[in-house]
Formats: C-alpha cells, sequence, structure tokens
C-alpha cells in the first residue's frame, strides 16, 4: 500500500521536473528538448495507469 503511493509521487514528481525542463528550455533557448519530452510523457502514463488501477482484496 504504501509503495503504491511512493511510486505515485515519485511518477509525479518527475513528471512535473521533465515538464519545466521542457518549458525552460523552449522560452529561454527557442528549442525543446525530446529526451525531457519523452521522458515527462513516461512518467505521467504510468502515474496515471497507477492513479486508475484499482487495488484488488483477495
Amino acid at each position: 500500500m504504501r509503495s503504491r503511493w511512493v511510486l505515485k509521487i515519485i511518477f509525479g514528481i518527475g513528471a512535473i521536473l521533465c515538464s519545466l525542463v521542457v518549458i525552460l528550455m523552449y522560452y529561454k533557448l527557442s528549442f525543446i528538448d525530446w529526451p525531457y519530452v519523452i521522458g515527462g510523457l513516461l512518467f505521467l502514463v504510468f502515474e496515471i495507469f497507477l492513479l486508475t488501477q484499482k487495488k484488488k482484496n483477495f
């Protein structure tokens, strides 16, 4: 239970940090660093997957 929350927080922070890097690079240098875009999208997808996955009780 606790590990799911830790993973959600880590993926959320990763998505936010990658998005911030992309925004800063675009506005300061007028180009997008594509590995950060891909990383941010992957972190976001994994976080959404964990948020929508229901806990199964046995």
